[in-house]
């Protein structure tokens, strides 16, 4: 069969990967002509035309590992090899701490490699049907590839088969991310990291996240609303090291005996969670993958692991059923239509719970006077219960499996009353766990300071 992958970032090149390895010829087009850099130090300055989110910092979720393994063991080998840190997580999960290039570099290498598969720098111009299937593509040159499965993993604008999108929802994430690439020192450590993969100190109206990467290197990202002015100046350097000094879990990771900077500041905005389903008349042997079809809030860090899920489910979906292209539509359409849904839906929901405490925090109702009341029954805010992961052991376990995709989305509801205790002996989101015996109830100083303080140490700046 051949097999035409339109787009050579993570979901392409693992869809190309695993499709080749049943024997099928598969070409990848890539309108990205920049060549692979020697190694993976030198691709931290790859310039990935049309990934935006490149250099922006990735987790990479025990779900990535899981699947890597089952599916393409030698890629995750090789990925462990060039340096990326196998992190073990409680039962028996297993996550990595990687920079997106070295993932990118690696996947590339591999299909390089790979006897079945061809890389080709083209741009592609649309899908060739016939008789209610595809045909192949059409280059912008005016060649045709013919292809009996067609592969979109063209990233959020979805070109080739945007045409046959049915249902679509499109809802802002409500959040700008500013983040920083920092390197340790010689001899140095990392500072602690929760949940496997970040860290996260959650304010009031912001949010600081660290990730761990390979090589030595990590991220400091502060995040907050597209509509807060008073922390929109986060984008000048000045303001970010006056944040980074503030907040104490980004003072203790960016402390100069431990680290120095190593990128400018970046900024990502104009973020948006969408979800697109093929229409019928979409003809049978497309296939749009990971970000053509949903996308999220890159908070959660859920993209990478469900761009490889969703690449590895279609290659199952041809090895299960070679040559039935509608047996291929249905199967991917099942995991496309539940578990990816439910992901998008649990992530749109967190997203609108946190833009709504964040605002109230901006306009000055925030949680000084105690939290909102929750009554008996009424499930809480998807933020607000992850934010209760370091405060608590049983919390913390089922947040653990809920952030790395282990669990469905519906198992967090299990820990909410226990949140919701918590709140009631005057738990509040960013403070530290105690240093005690017992439920492990926080006290102490925030790790976030309160937002005015955060502001203070801005205008000082």
């Amino acid at each position: 069969m051949q097999v035409v992958v339109a787009g050579a970032g993570i979901s392409g090149l693992t869809a190309a990967l695993a499709l080749a390895r049943q024997g099928h010829r598969v070409r990848v087009v890539d309108r990205d002509g920049t060549a692979r850099p020697a190694g993976v130090d030198a691709a931290a300055a790859w310039e990935r035309r049309g990934v935006a989110q490149f250099h922006q910092p990735h987790a990479f979720l025990a779900r990535l590992h899981a699947e890597l393994d089952a599916g393409l063991p030698d890629v995750l080998a090789s990925l462990v090899a060039h340096g990326a840190a196998p992190v073990d997580l409680p039962d028996g999960l297993r996550a990595l701490w990687c920079r997106r290039s070295t993932l990118e570099w690696v996947l590339q290498a591999a299909a390089e490699a790979e006897p079945g598969v061809e890389l080709r720098h083209a741009a592609v111009a649309d899908v060739e049907t016939a008789g209610g299937a595809v045909a192949g593509v059409r280059l912008v040159d005016g060649a045709v590839l013919p292809a009996d499965l067609v592969v979109d993993a063209t990233g959020r604008r979805g070109r080739l088969s945007r045409r046959w999108s049915g249902d679509t929802v499109d809802v802002p994430t409500d959040e700008v991310y500013v983040s920083r690439r920092y390197r340790l020192l010689p001899g140095a450590e990392f500072g602690p990291v929760e949940r496997g993969v970040v860290s996260v100190a959650e304010g009031d109206g912001y949010a600081v996240l660290v990730f761990p990467h390979d090589a030595g290197t990590f991220s400091v990202c502060l995040t907050r609303l597209p509509d807060d002015e008073d922390l929109a100046c986060l984008r000048e350097l000045s303001s970010f090291e006056a944040a980074t000094r503030a907040v104490p879990l980004a003072a203790l990771w960016t402390d100069p005996a431990r680290a120095v900077p190593i990128s400018p500041v970046m900024v990502m905005g104009g973020l948006r969670s969408t979800f697109r389903l093929l229409d019928d008349a979409a003809p049978l042997g497309l296939h749009p993958l990971a970000d053509a079809v949903s996308t999220s809030n890159p908070h959660f860090g859920r993209g990478s692991a469900l761009a490889v899920a969703h690449a590895l489910r279609l290659a199952g979906a041809v090895a299960d059923a070679p040559g039935d292209a509608r047996s291929w539509r249905a199967q991917v359409d099942d995991w496309v239509r539940g578990e990816l849904h439910d992901w998008f839906e649990d992530g749109c929901r967190t997203d609108a719970a946190r833009a709504a405490a964040w605002r109230a925090a901006r306009d000055g109702a925030g949680w000084g006077g105690g939290p909102p009341a929750f009554g008996p029954g009424t499930p809480l805010p998807g933020w607000l219960v992850m934010a209760a992961a370091g405060a608590d052991p049983v919390v913390g376990r089922a947040v653990l499996r809920h952030a790395h995709l282990v669990d469905p989305p519906s198992a967090l509801t299990a820990v909410h009353p226990r949140v919701a205790a918590m709140l009631a002996e005057g738990w509040r989101p960013g403070r530290p766990p105690a240093d005690q015996a017992g439920e492990g109830r926080p006290a102490g100083p925030p790790q976030a300071p309160p937002r005015q303080v955060l502001l203070a140490a801005l205008a000082a700046a």
